[in-house]
């Protein structure tokens, strides 16, 4: 009975041994820690026992290279947001946190239903703040992930000090795959940068605090371009001439103003001057997503970088920059196709049918195309669009925040008789 406790004792040890991050084996992690120990945040005593009990998680970076955002069209991402219960919940959170919403909106000027949508995409009203540990999911990133292992050290080096500085264990903290907390799902540099105590008790808890993380929300869109008492997009256009429609685009900057837009044709607001900055937008809830392993091209989608489309195909950004002829800066556009390298699948055989893609969504998913309306649709995009962009890159989710904030303030006013 001793030998076998034993034996298991050893088993245990050898298995922590190996999970362990050296930091001498992970130099990207090591540069990390010998900055927060120059800068008099740790001593490296400290963080040796800190990363010892972390591992490099592959379920984390095989998530990294498959967001939402980018592997779904925008009917299927905007149905996923879009649900029945998710809107009803949003009403119900809003009329439990009315007081601190409505503060929130008259100190800020960003609109309660922006803020219970972001919460409700993010977290789903705080019922879903993440199951990774982010100590293993910022390690991993820093180490096996090079093409954004830059930025994921700098929130590694945040994520610590944020632990440091709340008193926190940074090895007990759970999260999204890319380390975000909380009702907000903040990233620790925007939780360091733009929490704040909401509350009045004396700390910002983002993770257990609704109401702080109700003001942080609102502080956070104000510090980065919210503009108040403006619109984020204008309502869905279905026709436009040729002109506006080659303007569409899906860069996150506003580029026109609503002077030239109406010199090329654009109908637009009486109530937008002529000077208003302004983009133009069109999303498409008929398009097809094909299928990686079967397709020779892949057709470019909302949000797509060509870098990250590279990496889909497991290529290297040069190999698709000289098979497509892209400039330095891998310029794409919607609806573009490149050319890609792939390997069949093993189930397709010569002289086989194409396997169709698995988000066909005008065809297969009928209801999700109704939702999302007709193909294509064009929006005159705001400066408020383009701060939602700042919260998460990609322009599908600034319109699924929008259209979920305006589903959820609709029923509200209508259940509230306002």
């Amino acid at each position: 009975m001793y030998l076998k406790i034993l034996l298991i004792s050893i088993v245990m040890v050898v298995a922590q041994q190996a999970r362990a991050i050296d930091l001498e084996e992970h130099p990207e992690v090591k540069v990390v820690a010998d900055k927060l120990v120059a800068d008099g945040h740790y001593q490296f005593t400290e963080l040796e026992r800190i990363f010892a009990q972390a591992e490099i998680s592959e379920s984390v970076l095989k998530a990294m290279m498959s967001p939402a955002e980018y592997k779904f069209t925008w009917g299927k991402y905007r149905k996923l947001f879009l649900k029945e219960d998710r809107i009803a919940q949003g009403v119900d959170f809003w009329a439990r946190h009315k007081a601190q919403l409505t503060r929130a909106e008259k100190e800020f000027g960003v609109p309660a239903e922006i803020i219970v949508a972001i919460i409700g995409v993010e977290s789903k009203y705080g019922k879903y703040k993440g199951s990774y540990k982010v100590l293993d999911s910022l390690v991993s990133l820093v180490s096996s992930y090079p093409r954004r292992s830059k930025f994921f050290a700098g929130e590694l080096e945040h994520f610590l000090i944020l632990s440091k500085e709340n008193n926190l264990d940074a090895n007990q903290i759970l999260g999204s795959y890319a380390g975000a907390v909380g009702f907000p799902q903040f990233i620790s540099s925007s939780y360091r940068n733009y929490s704040i105590d909401f509350n009045g008790d004396g700390k910002t808890d983002l993770i257990n605090q609704v109401d702080d993380a109700i003001g942080s929300i609102a502080n956070y869109f104000i510090e980065n371009g919210w503009k108040p008492d403006q619109p984020v997009t204008s309502k869905p256009v279905t026709k436009v001439n040729k002109t506006i429609a080659d303007l569409a685009n899906r860069k996150r900057k506003v580029q026109h103003t609503a002077e030239s837009l109406l010199a090329k044709g654009a109908v637009l607001s009486p109530s937008i001057t002529g000077g208003e900055k302004l983009g133009v937008l069109m999303l498409d809830s008929s398009e097809v997503v094909h299928d990686k392993n079967s397709a020779t091209t892949y057709i470019v989608r909302a949000g797509d970088t060509a870098c990250q489309i590279a990496e889909r195909f497991s290529m290297p950004c040069k190999t698709l920059f000289r098979l497509n002829k892209l400039n330095s800066k891998g310029d794409i556009f919607r609806g573009q196709q490149l050319k890609v390298n792939t390997v069949k699948s093993k189930s397709t055989t010569a002289g086989s049918a194409s396997k169709k893609g698995k988000w066909e969504v005008g065809k297969v998913d009928q209801k999700a195309n109704k939702e999302a309306g007709p193909a294509p649709v064009y929006f005159y995009t705001h400066s408020n669009f383009y701060a939602i962009t700042k919260y998460n890159h990609s322009v599908l989710y600034a319109m699924a925040v929008h259209d979920l904030s305006q589903a959820i303030a609709e029923k509200y006013r209508e259940n509230h008789n306002l």
